[in-house]
């Protein structure tokens, strides 16, 4: 059987891409809320802002993880890079890196068990206050997060020196990828999405306050102190679109790149597909589980978990295919003409 061109194999790609993005984007624009009412039906408690469920509170805790991890990687690789290379002051910054990646995760999770344990104390409700042994606290975080990279350091010195080499590519996309995040972080204010829980604690059970994804409502906390409420909800009370969440869980993408910098990965047939395979049921899940908080509405982690994946796929042409697919999209191609001559055409 013949193989696709590139050329082909892009096409095929784009429009698979558009038009599974596209049906999916519909989905979301007609059944936003109605997929969350059926999702948050057995996790989130009327008059509640934050869900009783085992699997939305674990996945909140931990589903951003990845792009903190994804840092602690990049250092490792970085640090043996430095040292293969005599770059000693890379590893030294590596090194930080690996440090500041763990350290960050566990700062997430602290955050987050936090939220759930003032908000079971409170009716649903999170209180935000400087709880005591906040110094202790960063103490622990900060001796594991040092356990945790010494390990991970330690644990790299066994990747071939021409294997790390090849990773080195990996990182720059790695960066590609976090960089996308600054899109999510400027967007959600102006938007000023409320959150399905927000309407959830402060009771308006009809969703009056819903709107759609397409909608700037513009930055806005109705249900704090300055606005005069009551009712003192978080400060992301209306940051719901577009999901960081799933954002951050879309940086396990980055593993996609694996095959194609890893010779002995990308040798083996399956590793592709199940890499694949993994990368989007784990964001997928993430996804899941922020609707089923009523942090998220389905186009909110649409748009986070596709985001996540394009600046990644950009990272990975830019970097690792020097732009080969881009250019196979408009190559020319040399088309023959009557008699002897011929000339060029798209």
């Amino acid at each position: 059987m013949k193989q696709l061109s590139m050329r082909a194999k892009t096409i095929i790609s784009f429009v698979l891409f558009a038009v599974v993005f596209t049906g999916l984007t519909l989905i979301a624009s007609y059944c936003d809320l109605s997929i969350s009412k059926i999702l948050t039906k057995n996790t989130l408690p009327e008059g509640a802002y934050i869900s009783t469920s085992v699997f939305t509170l674990f996945f909140e805790a931990m589903g951003s993880c990845p792009i903190y991890l994804v840092v602690s990687i990049a250092g490792a690789i970085w640090f043996w890079w430095g040292i293969a290379h005599k770059k000693i002051w890379l590893s030294v910054i590596a090194a930080i890196l690996v440090f500041i990646g763990f350290f960050l995760t566990l700062q997430d999770v602290f955050k987050y068990y936090t939220e759930a344990v003032t908000a079971s104390l409170n009716n649903g409700i999170p209180v935000e206050v400087e709880m005591k042994g906040g110094f202790y606290k960063t103490l622990i975080s900060a001796v594991i997060a040092i356990a945790e990279g010494a390990c991970l350091v330690f644990a790299w010195s066994r990747v071939k020196p021409e294997t790390n080499d090849a990773l080195f590519k990996w990182v720059f996309v790695i960066v590609v990828a976090m960089a996308g995040y600054l899109i999510i972080h400027f967007v959600k204010g102006p938007v000023g999405r409320m959150r399905f829980r927000t309407m959830n604690a402060a009771g308006d059970t009809e969703f009056t306050q819903f709107t759609n994804w397409w909608v700037s409502n513009g930055k806005r906390k109705p249900y704090s102190a300055e606005a005069g409420s009551a009712l003192v909800l978080p400060s992301d009370q209306c940051k719901s679109f577009p999901s960081g969440h799933t954002y951050s869980a879309g940086l396990i993408y980055t593993l996609i790149c694996l095959p194609d910098l890893v010779k002995s990965i990308g040798d083996k047939k399956w590793t592709r597909p199940v890499i694949y395979a993994v990368t989007i049921a784990f964001t997928g899940i993430v996804a899941i589980s922020r609707i089923a908080a009523g942090a998220h509405y389905m186009s909110d982690v649409l748009f986070g978990g596709t985001l996540s994946f394009l600046f990644m796929m950009i990272g990975r042409e830019i970097v690792i295919f020097k732009g080969a697919h881009f250019k196979a999209l408009f190559e020319r191609k040399a088309v023959p003409l009557d008699g002897d001559s011929a000339e060029t055409a798209e």
